[in-house]
């Protein structure tokens, strides 16, 4: 990480330098406005302490030049004067954070610490960007996190070997589906991967679906069919769900499994598939062996090398890269091609459990693009659960919820107001505002 230090007061700048040194920082230090800018041009600084006065410019001059895409710098503003308006002007023209001096350099520390997981995230994203090879792809495995590597091996290693039946396995909504589709296009197979959900079909509705039926093999059975195992013959059947097939079924498609063959329900004559079977369950099999409600034969037939899909929350940045694909992909098809997420939404998303896993994280993009009245994705577009505490800063660093500025303004004038013991003339001088201004502030408050 670097940091840049523009402050006129010698020893401001050396403190600074020891505090931030010890935490690993490249440092560079700076007397001037001017000198500061031509600095941050040269280091392109992660973090810029920035004093609010100084000789030859105010510091709200240097926040568009340090803060804006040219840098990208998070700035840090600092001034002896800590009044609440100029702390507010500061966050809306760009600073990341406002404490008045002398510097609590633990609570400094306690920033920086969120700082550096923001900054973190964000070249986590870049990396990503930069040497993913699979920038908008619909079958992509995004990530780079250890579990997510070793998936992609077996993955690779199963499209190798094309006969074997693939077993996946996970919690819902971790992307199993994607898994069989990456072990069908990297196989090679020149047939199709047709996919059936064995919970969504009763089990005569299923049974047809697989094996087809011969016209009057049931009561709607009006004209031939041919089944699934037919259409994918030479390429892959995905059945999703594997627990919910009915034990009866579940011997019939052992049968296909050890011989290839099977027949059409109410046909006489046997066919042949050469089709490779994949399935996925977010039940425990072996529990259901023991219960008898999954066949062992079957188990043991399928499960030759299982696939475990880790849920999201143990995929660590695996989310924000994630994140940031969904946001561009979906942004791209929703004609907002230059849609992104803001650093502190990603501190919310980063910081969430996930119980819905790639699917919810999906689901929360696309919601917060709907609701984004900009380009960024901002922390109000999310569910509420996802930012119970937000990056966004008050006066002195600390950290609050989130909640209209108006509101934040009104606790703090209430706070000001209980130290000084409700003594308007002194409450007022102690906000830097005119006491009519405070009554007035007081009567919109109701106080």
């Amino acid at each position: 990480m670097k940091a840049l230090v523009v402050d006129d007061e010698k020893s401001i700048r050396l403190a600074l330098r020891h505090f931030l040194t010890k935490r690993g920082y490249m440092v560079t230090l700076a007397a001037t406005g001017e000198e500061g800018v031509r600095l941050a041009r040269v280091t392109l600084p992660d973090i810029v302490f920035l004093d609010h006065r100084l000789p030859d410019m105010d510091g709200d001059a240097l926040l568009l030049p340090l803060a804006g895409p040219e840098i990208g710098a998070r700035v840090i503003m600092m001034t002896a004067y800590a009044e609440l308006d100029k702390a507010v002007q500061a966050m809306k023209n760009g600073a990341t954070y406002f404490f008045p001096k002398p510097l609590d350099l633990e609570q400094v520390a306690e920033i920086l610490a969120g700082l550096e997981e923001t900054l973190r995230l964000k070249k986590e994203v870049e990396f990503s960007r930069k040497y993913s090879g699979t920038d908008m792809d619909d079958d992509a495995m995004v990530g780079h996190s250890p579990q997510l590597i070793r998936i992609k091996r077996l993955v690779e290693l199963m499209a190798a070997n094309k006969n074997a039946p693939v077993l996946i396995m996970g919690e819902s909504g971790t992307g199993k589906e994607l898994v069989a589709k990456s072990i069908h296009r990297q196989s090679g197979v020149s047939g199709p991967m047709v996919e059936i959900n064995c919970a969504s079909l009763s089990e005569q509705l299923l049974e047809s679906e697989l094996f087809g039926h011969e016209k009057g093999a049931f009561t709607d059975a009006r004209e031939s069919k041919p089944g699934l195992l037919e259409v994918a013959d030479s390429g892959t059947i995905f059945l999703d769900e594997l627990a919910e097939m009915s034990l009866a079924i579940q011997a019939k498609l052992l049968k296909v499994l050890d011989t290839r063959k099977f027949r059409r329900v109410g046909g006489i004559v046997d066919k042949r598939t050469e089709a490779r079977f994949m399935a996925a369950t977010n039940k425990n099999l072996s529990a259901m062996v023991k219960d008898g409600s999954f066949r062992e034969d079957l188990f043991y037939r399928i499960n030759v090398l299982p696939i475990t899909v880790p849920p999201l929350r143990e995929r660590g940045s695996d989310v924000v890269i994630l994140a940031d694909y969904f946001a561009r992909k979906i942004g791209k098809e929703m004609g907002k091609p230059k849609a992104g997420i803001s650093a502190e939404t990603m501190s919310c998303l980063s910081g969430y459990h996930w119980p819905g896993n790639v699917r919810e994280l999906r689901n929360v993009i696309e919601r917060g693009l709907m609701l984004a009245t900009g380009s960024e994705i901002t922390p109000d577009c999310l569910p509420i659960e996802l930012c119970r505490i937000s990056a966004y800063p008050a006066v002195g660093g600390v950290i609050e919820q989130l909640r209209p500025l108006c509101q934040v303004e009104d606790e703090y004038i209430s706070r000001v107001l209980d130290a000084t013991g409700h003594n308007h003339s002194r409450a007022a001088t102690a906000l830097g505002i005119s006491r009519s201004t405070l009554l007035a502030k007081l009567k919109k408050m109701k106080v």
